[in-house]
């Protein structure tokens, strides 16, 4: 009866202590809301997700490429929001941006994305609508172009922008094309 006993508390102390050290192993691991903290607290202090994977290797003793996949992630993420929320305000204020292009589509300088960017554009976004406006009258353009080509009194970039108000990018861009257009045929 002795022997039984002390086997079925050996068993049952052996189980419990194998139980134990799986919990006390277990514990050792970070869990995810303990990663994801880190990785949100090394991402506030840096400026890409580099500098945070240092930050995780350093501080939190991360694996190298584990750093740089889960900071990078977070990072793509955070952009991502990011210019949702730019998207959405940017499409709340619609109105109030529709007049600022049309207020620089009649701007006499000609510069229609530096006007917009006066108004606190994203140069991205500027260039764009720009572009847009310019493609959208461009009947009108190729017109101007050939009376420009025609005249023989200046070069024809500086007759687009004298008399038709081209800005100097596009204006010079129509220069050395005819300047290569020129080459081309000798």
């Amino acid at each position: 009866m002795r022997w039984t006993r002390w086997t079925r508390w050996t068993r049952w102390t052996r189980s419990r202590f194998t139980a134990a050290l799986t919990l006390a192993l277990l514990a050792c691991g970070k869990s995810a809301a303990k990663k994801a903290a880190e990785v949100r607290e090394c991402s506030a202090i840096t400026m890409d997700a580099k500098g945070a994977a240092q930050c995780l290797v350093l501080q939190h003793k991360w694996n190298q490429t584990e750093a740089l996949t889960a900071a990078t992630a977070y990072q793509r993420q955070q952009d991502s929001v990011n210019q949702s929320r730019a998207d959405s305000s940017w499409r709340a204020d619609a109105g109030r941006h529709a007049k600022e292009l049309t207020d620089c589509a009649k701007d006499p300088s000609g510069e229609v994305a530096r006007c917009l960017v006066g108004y606190g554009w994203a140069d991205p976004r500027a260039a764009a609508a720009a572009d847009s406006l310019w493609r959208h009258d461009a009947a009108k353009h190729k017109n101007e172009l050939t009376t420009c080509v025609v005249q023989r009194k200046m070069q024809p970039g500086a007759c687009l922008q004298l008399y038709y108000k081209w800005s100097p990018e596009r204006a010079l861009a129509v220069d050395d094309s005819i300047a290569r257009a020129k080459m081309k045929r000798r």
